[in-house]
């Protein structure tokens, strides 16, 4: 288990909290007697500085301080080299896709986590890699995701425009910015006349391109306008209309915030338990199989766009969808997968199944 930092009246401990070996006791209780004990007990929360991520890192610093009144969780922001580099604080137009470049939101909050800088680390879960390429994992498990937090928000992604309400509506030879492969292939598929900005940068820099007419539109996921307040009623400065999943699917995971923690920490492991959230987690169970499988496994050369959604039964019906997608960068081969799944036989393990099922009808037709 991990180190808490505890306080008891006066005194303040860095000792792991481990039951006693002639206690049997589940790790629960343990959380719990250790929460009914102790004066303060404080989780160390791990971000990005940027300032969605801390919209998000103070999302589930409300929830786990609700659930657990005892527990103070502080913010402590990490610099990813993916933001070390500029791109996220100013605005760049690069000639590759991120996923070509290899930029790496995540690796220095993994570590940080792994070494117990920090306790939890909170991520948009579209942003941590497909298993065969998350660089913490590959010799040995040592950090796991713990807790998805719900709801998710809308997972689809949005065309930001001045003028425009819709891909059909962009004018010929439009310039669309976005830096991400698997919306570049999807935009090209449908309208192979536009032209693809690799354009990166925090939300702010790249509204700023939009004003100044560098571009017609912007392609941004609507789960990170919101939470930033850019979806709210009065703000009229832009056209924001979300995109259907028939033209532009999203990124396994998109619009779920996701919190890590260590493999051998069961005590956060506990608490994390306790503020997941169902839904989200076959979703994301599914996504993510499907993302792993196909990623690591695809006959195509690169790392060819993937993209995957699992929705919730609508009012009424008893069915899960997902729909799963390949492509290729330039957007001229697409294939798609669709599966169900009966919200009756609903659980974790037929999600993964789920996923891996649709995982392997994808790699038969990619040959």
């Amino acid at each position: 288990d991990r180190g808490w930092t505890r306080t008891v009246g006066a005194i303040k401990m860095n000792a792991p909290l481990q039951p006693a070996s002639n206690m049997k006791c589940s790790t629960s209780l343990v959380a719990l007697f250790v929460l009914h004990c102790c004066t303060a007990l404080s989780l160390r929360v791990g971000t990005r500085s940027s300032k969605l991520a801390q919209t998000q890192a103070r999302q589930f610093q409300e929830i786990i301080e609700r659930r657990h009144e005892g527990i103070k969780a502080t913010i402590i922001p990490i610099d990813a080299s993916g933001d070390k580099t500029g791109a996220a604080a100013e605005i760049s137009t690069q000639q590759l896709p991120l996923a070509i470049q290899g930029v790496d939101f995540t690796g220095a909050l993994d570590e940080a986590l792994a070494d117990g800088i920090v306790d939890v680390v909170v991520h948009s879960l579209k942003d941590i890699p497909p298993a065969n390429r998350w660089r913490i994992n590959v010799e040995e498990p040592r950090i796991k995701i713990g807790a998805y937090l719900g709801p998710r928000e809308n997972p689809l992604d949005v065309l930001v425009s001045r003028e425009y309400k819709s891909i059909e509506s962009l004018p010929v030879g439009g310039k669309v910015g976005s830096a991400s492969l698997r919306r570049q292939a999807q935009l090209l598929a449908c309208r192979p006349d536009l032209e693809i900005m690799n354009i990166r940068g925090n939300v702010d820099a790249r509204l700023t391109a939009l004003d100044r007419g560098e571009l017609d539109g912007l392609v941004l996921a609507c789960a990170g306008l919101k939470r930033l307040g850019i979806l709210s009623d009065d703000n009229t400065s832009y056209k924001c209309n979300p995109i259907p999943a028939d033209v532009l699917l999203p990124g396994a995971g998109q619009g779920i915030i996701a919190v890590t923690c260590r493999e051998n920490d069961a005590t956060t492991i506990s608490l994390l338990r306790e503020v997941d959230h169902h839904d989200n987690r076959i979703a994301a169970t599914t996504e993510r199989s499907f993302l792993d499988s196909v990623d690591h496994l695809s006959p195509w050369s690169g790392r060819p766009p993937v993209a995957g959604l699992m929705t919730p039964p609508a009012s009424g019906e008893e069915l899960w969808h997902f729909r799963g997608l390949l492509a290729t960068p330039d957007g001229t081969e697409v294939l798609t997968v669709n599966k169900s799944l009966n919200n009756n036989n609903c659980n974790e393990a037929a999600a993964l199944n789920l996923g891996l099922n649709a995982a392997a009808d994808m790699l038969t037709q990619a040959g």
